[in-house]
């Protein structure tokens, strides 16, 4: 007997009416940079298991690191004492029952599982030299890790299944320096679940990147476009999913309750969820709480068609799950895709009369009011359709939902950005605040 069968036979045993068990198993290594070397090489093995345990709609978790039948055990009664003790969730209607499960293919790498730490050190090494060959880019920061890992997921209904996968995450940090003349941070990051990792082109970006912002120029304030590069394009839609998220919208918290069949973005925009992408860093056969992912359509060309919900959301809604569970109780998104447009990135950029062309974006994206206000970073200014300059620290201020609404061009080529699959956008009317 396994110890996710286990886990779920020993709860019911004791009092339980229903147990969610998750059980993961992985092997990661990871290689660091920091100020043009190799810092440290990190290998990591290990297990965890959590339990959701549910007592009279009470409901209890535990987990427990590297577990045993014995400390399964010990988590269980824990969970289940703690369950007694708590107020009833009245809204609980029970875990779900199996489903047929789709095939998905390109989550587990056998090259990316044989990959020995010399071999990723050797990888490292060779993107810091092509980056110090510029030579006045320094490396500040960077990063190399490849995970192994097992998941399996089983309830007291019936579900039970697990599967293998491996993921690849680089990434490369740096800066420029002429004279006493310092740029902007620079920053390039690849994510797969493969090893297809081309070292070469991530460091000559993060090097281009980092010299293109030097001589660094203040920007009157002003109110005009912006065209987000794929980094700070990831950044607006990952927090935009909280918006569809079935949890916000029943809680009351998402301003797009009650608008499905509404316009809520200009037409060119389409967002889907897939969770069964071939070789997403985000795909998957279940979601979890076990049961199927899927590909959906949530807003085409401008109107809000499905929210993304597990379980318990669903029925909360009157809706159906959309394999989206992060776990019974919590919904989160598969991989989000940006439909690409027609716009080639020269063509969107000679479109503007006056803006910022932005990379990086540091401040809030408020999903519940709108509020979009904070510091870009690694941002070129554009005038009559010409990058002009790189421009020192300024701030962006405008609003969420009417951002949407001003979406005017979208690119025809898109990049995953962690499972954020994303073209560069360009949207009018952003104010642009001086510092």
């Amino acid at each position: 007997m396994n110890l996710v069968e286990h886990a779920i036979k020993y709860g019911l045993k004791i009092g339980a009416d229903e147990v969610h068990v998750r059980y993961s198993r992985s092997r990661e290594f990871s290689v660091d940079l920091e100020m043009n070397s190799i810092s440290r090489v990190n290998y990591r093995v290990g297990s965890g298991l959590s339990i959701l345990l549910f007592v009279d709609k009470r409901i209890a978790a535990a987990a427990v690191s590297n577990p045993s039948e014995k400390s399964v055990e010990e988590a269980v009664e824990k969970a289940y004492k703690m369950a007694r003790a708590s107020k009833p969730n009245v809204n609980w209607m029970g875990l779900p029952d199996p489903k047929p499960l789709p095939k998905v293919e390109g989550v587990y790498d056998v090259r990316l599982s044989e990959l020995e730490p010399g071999e990723a050190v050797e990888i490292m090494k060779k993107g810091l030299s092509i980056v110090r060959e510029k030579g006045n880019v320094n490396v500040m920061q960077g990063s190399l890790s490849i995970t192994v890992s097992k998941v399996h997921i089983g309830n007291s209904r019936g579900i039970d299944c697990s599967e293998k996968y491996t993921g690849l995450n680089a990434s490369l940090v740096a800066v420029a320096q002429e004279a006493r003349k310092v740029g902007s941070f620079a920053y390039e990051t690849y994510s797969s679940r493969k090893f297809d990792l081309n070292i070469e082109e991530l460091a000559e970006s993060v090097a281009e990147k980092a010299l293109s912002s030097l001589h660094l120029k203040p920007v009157e304030s002003f109110k005009g476009s912006i065209v987000m590069d794929y980094d700070f394009s990831a950044l607006f839609f990952l927090m935009l999913t909280m918006a569809y998220n079935g949890f916000h919208v029943w809680s009351g918290s998402s301003p797009w309750r009650n608008k499905l069949g509404e316009k809520v973005a200009a037409e060119r925009l389409t967002i889907i969820d897939d969770g069964t992408l071939p070789g997403g860093v985000k795909s998957s056969s279940f979601d979890g709480e076990g049961l199927p992912t899927m590909r959906k359509t949530i807003v085409r060309n401008g109107i809000l068609e499905k929210y993304i919900n597990n379980t318990y959301t669903a029925r909360l809604l009157n809706m159906k799950t959309t394999g989206n569970a992060a776990s019974p109780l919590d919904v989160s998104p598969s991989n989000t895709i940006v439909e690409p447009g027609d716009w080639k990135p020269e063509e969107i950029i000679g479109s503007v009369k006056k803006g910022l062309f932005i990379s990086r974006y540091s401040g809030m994206i408020n999903v519940v009011n709108g509020v979009v206000s904070g510091t870009v970073k690694q941002a070129f200014y554009i005038e009559n359709g010409v990058k002009k300059y790189p421009v020192k620290e300024c701030m962006i201020s405008s609003n969420l939902y009417e951002m949407l609404s001003n979406i005017t061009a979208i690119g025809c080529e898109t990049k995953d950005k962690g499972g954020i699959i994303v073209p560069i956008v360009k949207i009018d009317n952003v104010n642009i605040i001086s510092r």
